[in-house]
């Protein structure tokens, strides 16, 4: 690993993402959020971050290097974990928020200078990405830079070739099916009773046509296979910056 500034290094005995064997993989991937935020306030010439939104939190995968790298900044943790939450506030020093399905019933005061979202679009039902990237507008100050993560052409290609490892319990068939007539997918994973969260794809394709959606957004970086499996967009708020010839 690249040098990077120290972190707390205590790991939550329930933290979901931590794999017996491979433990120094969970700092890495962690890292590499850095690196992708740090990558964010170049391209949208933003050095300072006050105030700065882990959503989903989890038990600080990522939050623990938010917290090395912004000593100053009031970080909030988000999860519908309750346990994760709470384990951020106390080792971390983060703000603990607990989530809701209903993200229009979490409101928070001021906005977000930054916002992570690693590794939930990648779970959303396709109408529940978009009111949830609404959401995470409504939650980022002017200026602010909103960095997610979302599933593309490479968990695709893994999928297609027969790698289980990424998807053992969903209609892989059908996700593929549609991802190719319709440039995005989503498929419920079999033990979601509600059917509300599984395995999401989305094209780059896709994803321009919806970013061009909103003039008051600007693209400035999609990165494919740049977390992990995962691709990156990098967002930046700036109302009225288009006109609405493509809306």
């Amino acid at each position: 690993m690249n040098s990077h500034p120290p972190i707390d290094r205590t790991v939550s005995s329930r933290d979901e993402m931590v794999f017996p064997g491979n433990e120094e993989n969970y700092f890495e991937v962690g890292h590499e959020a850095l690196g992708l935020i740090q990558l964010a306030q170049r391209v949208c010439n933003r050095e300072w971050l006050p105030r700065i939104l882990d959503l989903p939190c989890g038990h600080g995968r990522v939050l623990r290097w938010l917290r090395a790298a912004f000593e100053y900044a009031d970080i909030t943790a988000c999860d519908l974990n309750r346990d994760g939450v709470d384990f951020c506030q106390q080792q971390f020093k983060a703000s603990g928020v607990y989530s809701d399905v209903d993200l229009q019933k979490i409101d928070f005061n001021p906005e977000f200078d930054l916002i992570w979202c690693g590794s939930l679009f990648t779970h959303l039902p396709l109408a529940a990405q978009l009111t949830t990237l609404n959401r995470l507008l409504d939650w980022t100050v002017e200026d602010g830079i909103i960095v997610l993560t979302l599933q593309g052409r490479f968990m695709a290609t893994q999928l297609e070739r027969g790698d289980a490892e990424f998807a053992d319990n969903v209609d892989v068939v059908g996700l593929l099916r549609d991802f190719r007539t319709n440039g995005a997918a989503y498929r419920p994973y079999y033990e979601e009773p509600s059917g509300e969260y599984g395995l999401t794809l989305n094209s780059p394709a896709q994803v321009n046509t919806l970013i061009q959606s909103k003039p008051g957004v600007i693209m400035r970086a999609y990165l494919e296979q740049a977390w992990s499996v995962q691709d990156v967009l990098i967002l930046y708020k700036k109302s009225g910056y288009y006109s609405s010839v493509l809306t």
